[in-house]
């Protein structure tokens, strides 16, 4: 197969996650040939397990680096052990299908495009059977392999864990039975039990009358396959060797007990598959995948390889590997002398001890923090230099201006860098460590995006073609809100704070959910200068209502979404949509205007049909008790805006009456804060989110902010009504009230947010409403 090629097929719904593993690593051909793939099968959430050494040695040896790491696919490298993280194998998950490909190909131009391979493919449905106890399998080695802690490798398992809990289920080790009695395992290393005992074990004691083994590498002494011998007591051993190119060890003495016979693969490339075949009476027991016939892999008797490796194991009936793998080039072929082969290739060892000496550990920016682990936990001198996309240096931070918090270190960065931040490295004297990635924790939380089809895809249009603001729009909103919450099973604002199960007692918990009340209190101590925090809608179909009222408040697009200019590549699923037809015909009641029909005027505001909405909305809120999140602060700021846009204006003559008639706007709009802000439970208290978040969310300012605006338009447009003048009398009560329970202090409200914020509305709803700039009022006492 190309494997390439069959990473890019869809079979019914999108896939929404991919994870691949991988010793050796070319990031020219993950960006070029690998992630294009994933994406086109709909992936958004992107994640790679490689090598720590391996990672170093492609950042540093001079190959291009690359331009999406850390942005679009997040990137964790288990530690190493004794010996070497080497499994091959790419997961894709959907809602209700998954599809694994445990291979020996590396994720580099030869690996995916250029050796010869093996490669064994695994789809399954949400359905009971020997596939998907498979796919959870694999599910759960890739899952165990990152630890429990909060980071980016982790927010990516978890989120696609959350749209795909039935990967979770009961499953075992044992070998699977298929429906056609062939059967099919998924053994990996390291373990209790090493590779080679499992396989050995799954023969069940058969006698065995050929082993054949294709690997590109041995053991010196073939120490491997000298266990596999005696125990297994095979009638022959028949190893495949190209005769002109090869590692295998000649003057080994068990090399005499195999028949060699010339490789002769269908291709010239290089063979990088390992294929391991015992042959009974009854049955052929095949093991591929990442280990190549070495102690350090396999195994020997009783005793653990060293490396992480995967393969697959299959029982088929007795000359069915034959016919599948053409066996009979290298059964039926003569015997060749060792002496007739050429003299092993030498190749220099990879200097693994010496990269690893010099890794400088891990980066990753988070609200506005430059967060690093040290390779050394003593480190305590040199310099950190940070760089750009080219290896440029753009910032120096000295080691002793971290500080420790947690495990690591951090430092603020100054927000205008942020976007340039590729990679860094630690220079400490004449010593300079190899090259390591700066992950932008923001940006990959934002790309996490399942493809919409059907009911959601109709919901977004409104959104994304930004043609109008009408009141029909709030059905899309609370499809899409809907579908968020739909596709976890809690909330978005409280599944970043779910419990997690920790592995050990050294790992901290996941956060802990807050309610907003304990958010502001367990923050109030923290020195912060006002700096845009965290979006706690990021990744989900709400954030693109967030970019819509961004756009019509003047705010533009959000800072955590990827620069387009800085994309190695576009997503080619993006190019075409999907078509959901099992969609609930309820939801096809979303229809957006057409923009091609010649433009007429505005046609006038029903007053009374927004009155309705208004009221259920406010007593909705009144009368509700459950948890409130991120949609819920969305949906009180899609309002306000929806109310300040329908206002009468030049470009809307028979809009709503700016006035504090019951139909007017401004009634509306305090009638809503009411609700929200007022009364003996206002719905505020019920606001949850993420103890993870260090700094006010940026939505939530965005919402905070529009809505001390519009009390200040409001007072500014009644101001010279004498008939308002009662309704006015309520308005600076009612923002005393709206300050003190949102806890935001003076730094927030006057800091580069809100400034931001304030400064976009006054250009586009100020001056649709003809207004001049408006400064929010903080004349009153502070909380």
């Amino acid at each position: 197969m190309k494997l390439p090629d069959r990473l890019g097929r869809r079979s019914g719904r999108p896939f929404h996650s991919a994870i691949a593993t991988s010793f050796a690593v070319e990031f020219s051909a993950v960006e070029e040939i690998l992630l294009p793939q994933l994406m086109a099968s709909g992936a958004a959430n992107l994640l790679l397990l490689t090598d720590a050494r391996m990672t170093a040695l492609a950042l540093s040896d001079g190959a291009t680096l690359p331009v999406a790491l850390g942005r679009d696919y997040a990137l964790y490298s288990p530690p190493a052990a004794d010996g070497i993280f080497h499994p091959k194998i790419i997961l894709q998950v959907g809602r209700e299908s998954a599809r694994a490909f445990v291979s020996s190909a590396n994720l580099t131009a030869s690996g995916l495009a250029g050796n010869a391979e093996v490669a064994v493919e695994i789809e399954c449905k949400n359905e009971e059977g020997p596939e998907r106890d498979i796919i959870r399998a694999v599910w759960r080695y890739l899952d165990a392999l990152v630890p429990a802690a909060s980071s980016p490798a982790r927010d990516a398992l978890r989120w696609a864990h959350e749209r795909a809990s039935w990967l979770a289920g009961p499953a075992t080790d044992r070998a699977h039975e298929m429906e056609d009695g062939t059967a099919i395992a998924f053994l990996h290393g390291p373990g209790d039990t090493g590779i080679a005992d499992r396989f050995v074990s799954l023969l069940d004691g058969a006698k065995v009358q050929t082993l054949m083994v294709i690997s590109p590498y041995w053991d010196h002494d073939l120490a491997a396959l000298a266990d596999l011998s005696q125990r297994l007591s095979p009638n022959r051993i028949i190893l495949p060797i190209d005769r002109n190119h090869h590692e295998f060890p000649i003057d080994a003495p068990f090399a005499k007990k195999a028949r060699i016979v010339d490789l002769h693969w269908p291709s010239r490339r290089f063979t990088h598959a390992k294929i391991i075949i015992a042959s009974t009476a009854q049955h052929d027991h095949i093991l591929f995948g990442s280990a190549n016939c070495t102690r350090a892999a396999l195994g020997t008797a009783g005793a653990a390889g060293a490396n992480a490796e995967a393969c697959i194991y299959r029982r088929v009936p007795s000359g069915t590997a034959r016919q599948a793998l053409e066996l009979d080039r290298w059964i039926d072929a003569e015997p060749i002398k060792l002496s007739d082969l050429s003299p092993p290739v030498a190749t220099s060892p990879i200097p693994l001890d010496t990269i690893e000496a010099r890794q400088p550990g891990t980066f990753e920016l988070d609200q506005g923090q430059l967060f690093w682990t040290p390779a050394r936990a003593d480190t305590g001198t040199g310099d950190i230099e940070l760089l750009d996309r080219s290896a440029r240096l753009i910032e120096t931070i000295p080691v002793t201006s971290f500080v420790q918090t947690d495990g690591r270190r951090s430092a603020p960065i100054d927000p205008a860098l942020h976007r340039s931040l590729f990679f860094a490295r630690l220079v400490t004297g004449d010593v300079i460590s190899t090259l390591a990635h700066i992950t932008h924790r923001a940006i990959l939380r934002a790309r996490r995006r399942e493809a919409a089809t059907g009911s959601v895809a109709r919901a977004l249009a409104p959104f994304t073609d930004g043609t109008d603001f009408d009141l029909w729009m709030h059905q899309a909103f609370e499809t899409l809100v809907r579908a968020d919450f739909e596709s976890v099973t809690q909330p978005r604002a409280l599944s970043a704070a779910r419990p997690q199960e920790r592995k050990s007692a050294d790992e901290p918990a996941a956060p802990v959910r807050l309610s907003y009340e304990e958010f502001t209190q367990a923050r109030s101590g923290v020195d912060r200068s006002g700096g845009e925090g965290d979006n706690s809608l990021a990744g989900t179909y709400s954030d693109t209502i967030r970019d819509f009222l961004n756009l019509l408040s003047g705010r533009g697009p959000g800072t955590d979404q990827p620069d387009d200019d800085d994309a190695a590549f576009d997503d080619p699923s993006d190019e075409q949509a999907d078509t959901d037809h099992e969609d609930d015909p309820a939801d096809d009641k979303i229809e957006p205007r057409d923009t091609d029909k010649p433009s007429v005027a505005p046609a006038p505001v029903d007053a009374k049909l927004y009155e309705r909405h208004i009221l259920g909305y406010s007593e909705d809120l009144e009368a509700g008790d459950e948890a409130l999140g991120s949609s819920d602060v969305l949906r009180l700021r899609y309002w306000i805006l929806f109310l300040l846009y329908k206002a009468r204006c030049p470009d809307l003559p028979k809009g709503l009456d700016t006035s504090s008639a019951l139909l007017g706007w401004p009634r509306f709009v305090v009638r809503v804060l009411v609700a929200f802000f007022c009364g003996g439970k206002p719905a505020i208290r019920r606001v949850m989110l993420a103890r993870d978040f260090e700094a006010m969310p940026v939505d939530f300012m965005e919402c905070w902010i529009t809505i001390l605006w519009s009390l200040e338009a409001i007072e500014k447009l009644l101001a010279n009504q004498r008939k308002d003048r009662e309704f006015l009398k309520y308005i600076p009560e009612l923002r005393r009230r709206v300050v003190s329970l949102l806890g935001l202090r003076s730094d927030e409200l006057n800091g580069e947010t809100a400034t931001a914020i304030r400064a976009g509305l006054d250009q586009s709803i100020g001056v649709r409403l003809g207004l001049g700039s408006l400064a929010v009022r903080l004349d009153m006492p502070q909380p």
